[in-house]
């Protein structure tokens, strides 16, 4: 059986009213989880519009461990938040737009409704921030944040995309061990990134791995959701990088188109000659 916390409604107090049992699941036709069955402990009480949560601590520090009820996304929106405020604290000049959505896990909804109103400037260079599932070997979590170059459904920009793999090289070669990172598909599931790029934008992605991936731990149990503290401030030093040269954003694909014409002219005699 599993335990969650009730909590009270959104006009309410958000401190524990009861505690919960889950007896029985629900699975639609994909074998998705589409309800449960709980029973209040003794004493417990529960009312139409309160909350159930799992039983699991809200946010606690392990070494550089965060296990938090809720990694995805709040760890994404502390990443948005700590370069705004780096970048404002520095006093640069350039216009960055920290942008919160809604409905992101039943759709994407409030990407979608952003793109098709056209919201944001058309010239905008988007970078869909997210955590993403390391499990099955995605990736490390500790390794440094991720350049996410598509998702299960999508592949984003490629010269948006060559241009922060680009510049997590250049943090890496300027501090050797100090800065890690790592590029990879991050197909475990559909980000917002998709919904922008489909719908006319420059469109990278850039994430964290998360660990427990919806609170499913090992074995079928439910456990707390984990990020890195280094994955997280890697990515604002990356975000940070990214800021201070967007002006510069166009000439990573370019500079490596020069690199393979360079060898295409030096192999066309050659090849031509065998």
């Amino acid at each position: 059986m599993l335990k969650c916390d009730c909590l009270g409604g959104l006009g309410g107090s958000w401190s524990p009213t009861a505690h919960a049992r889950i007896t029985s699941v629900r699975r639609d036709e994909r074998r998705r989880l589409a309800g449960a069955f709980a029973t209040l402990e003794a004493g417990g009480s529960a009312a139409e519009g309160d909350l159930a949560l799992w039983d699991v601590p809200a946010c606690r520090f392990r070494g550089d461990l965060v296990q938090a009820r809720a990694c995805d996304d709040l760890a994404g929106c502390a990443a948005v938040l700590a370069t705004l405020e780096r970048v404002a604290a520095e006093r640069r000049t350039g216009h960055l737009v920290g942008l919160f959505t809604r409905a992101e896990e039943v759709g994407l909804r409030g990407a979608s409704v952003v793109g098709r109103e056209r919201l944001l400037p058309e010239d905008a260079l988007v970078v869909a921030v997210e955590t993403s599932s390391f499990a099955g070997g995605r990736a490390v979590q500790g390794g440094g944040p991720i350049i996410r170059v598509g998702d299960a459904l999508h592949i984003f920009s490629p010269a948006l995309t060559q241009w922060m793999t680009a510049l997590a090289q250049e943090l890496s070669s300027e501090e050797g061990d100090g800065f890690s990172w790592q590029r990879r598909l991050m197909d475990g599931g559909v980000t917002e990134a998709t919904a922008y790029d489909l719908y006319g934008y420059e469109t990278g992605a850039a994430c964290i791995a998360l660990g427990n991936y919806h609170n499913a731990g090992p074995r079928g149990r439910v456990r707390a959701e984990t990020v890195h503290l280094g994955d997280l401030e890697g990515l604002v030093r990356l975000f940070e990088r990214m800021h201070r040269e967007a002006p510069r954003s166009g000439r990573a694909l370019p500079a490596l188109l020069r690199r393979y014409d360079r060898l295409g002219r030096e192999a066309a005699p050659l090849l031509r000659g065998s």
